[in-house]
């Protein structure tokens, strides 16, 4: 045994060395954590990407900006980054109708991002077949399979489900695939000439790469597909909490055997469905803020280790923003982490050893750093800019 180490040994058997010993790394500052080697990546409104990582200074240990590029990613969106796909490469609905790929290789500096060989632009409204009278840009919501291969999204007003080749490796690489147009429900509204009859507002698929679920903003349902064969197998109606009322359901996340749906109806609830059949999907339960949810529900995120999904609510002038942590054994929410006052929330995504949930504050130009263990906040990173309002968080 090295001798240092045996002294060590000796030494923390008779109780006279602190429980923690600096390793030769830790005293170099090298941290082997994943999320202090996690990148995250703040897509914002202003057009550009900001670069978030955990470094150590005289000060401590914490989360800064480190970089900053512009990239020209107008306008809200938000970040494909249920599943990680392909690592160099992750993608952003942009709501110009269409979907923007950035290649990002771990040790590629920031400013690769701007350069056009490192994007990838798939126009998801304008193509051949798509009917007159149609707009030709809209909102895209899109989500990676497991593998990484393919890509697909919700092209919400023109109510259409889209494959798209996400493989860097493939010859058709940012080609849409397959058009499925989502089937009207009893509800569906009249459309118009920039708005769909459906409107799917979102895309999730379940953790084995075979269905992707998504909430149907103007029909009050929820349309399942079936990615093998690439059909639709079910569409369930929701069912409001106030018969009589409109649920409009505008985000949905799943880990295959939930699905979380926010709406719009009442101060913003959630739907909690059974998908564990995609073909005979349940509504089970209705979450409202006599449950203690936050008010003005955004999204959510499952937790890694499977336990929780923290719930992104906007709050109101009367009610702070709050992530509402809810515990999947029984679907009760058992606490509500506060957001500054002037966060606006909008969307978050966990670091890859689930120790900490990123959520970007649009409001104050900041990413709020969550503690998972203590469920608590622990820091605000602030985004350099005059006005850059973060939109999209992406770990990588």
């Amino acid at each position: 045994m090295n001798i240092k180490w045996l002294a060590v040994t000796v030494l923390f058997c008779l109780g006279t060395v602190p429980l923690a010993v600096a390793s030769p790394d830790d005293q170099q500052g090298i941290d082997h954590h994943a999320d202090l080697k996690d990148r995250i990546f703040i897509t914002n409104d202003d057009g550009s990407i900001s670069l978030i990582q955990r470094v150590h200074d005289r000060f401590g240990m914490d989360y800064k900006e480190t970089g900053q590029v512009q990239v020209g990613l107008v306008g809200p969106h938000w970040p494909a980054n249920q599943y990680e796909g392909n690592p160099n490469w992750w993608w952003v609905g942009v709501p110009t109708g269409s979907i923007r790929g950035f290649k990002a290789e771990r040790n590629a500096p920031l400013s690769d991002l701007a350069q056009p060989k490192n994007q990838m632009d798939v126009n998801t409204y304008t193509y051949d077949g798509v009917p007159t009278g149609l707009p030709i840009k809209g909102e895209s919501f899109a989500g990676v399979t497991p593998n990484g291969k393919e890509l697909w999204n919700s092209a919400r007003e023109i109510d259409e489900i889209q494959e798209i080749d996400s493989d860097p490796h493939s010859p058709t690489f940012g080609q849409i695939l397959t058009h499925i147009k989502v089937p009207l429900s009893a509800f569906a509204g009249t459309g118009s000439a920039t708005q769909g009859k459906m409107r799917p507002c979102d895309m999730s698929i379940a953790p084995n790469g075979k269905y992707l679920f998504e909430p149907d903003l103007a029909g009050e349902t929820v349309t399942a597909v079936d990615i093998r064969h690439k059909k639709v197998v079910s569409q369930l109606q929701l069912q409001p909490t106030v018969a009589g009322e409109k649920v409009r359901p505008f985000m949905l996340t799943t880990n295959g055997k939930l699905a979380l749906v926010e709406t719009l109806e009442g101060a913003g609830n959630y739907v909690v469905l059974d998908v564990s059949d995609p073909r005979h999907m349940r509504q089970i339960k209705s979450l409202t803020q006599a449950d203690g949810l936050g008010i003005r529900p955004m999204t959510n995120e499952f937790s890694p280790d499977g336990k929780y999904a923290y719930l992104i609510t906007n709050g109101s002038v009367s009610m702070p923003p709050v992530i509402s942590v809810l515990d999947l054994s029984d679907l009760q929410i058992v606490n509500n982490i506060a957001l500054a006052n002037d966060c606006k929330p909008y969307a978050g995504d966990f670091s890859k050893d689930g120790r900490h949930f990123f959520v970007a504050c649009s409001g104050n130009n900041t990413v709020a750093v969550i503690n998972t263990h203590l469920q608590a906040m622990e820091q605000e990173v602030a985004i350099s800019g005059t006005n850059p309002l973060p939109r999209g968080v992406i770990v990588r």
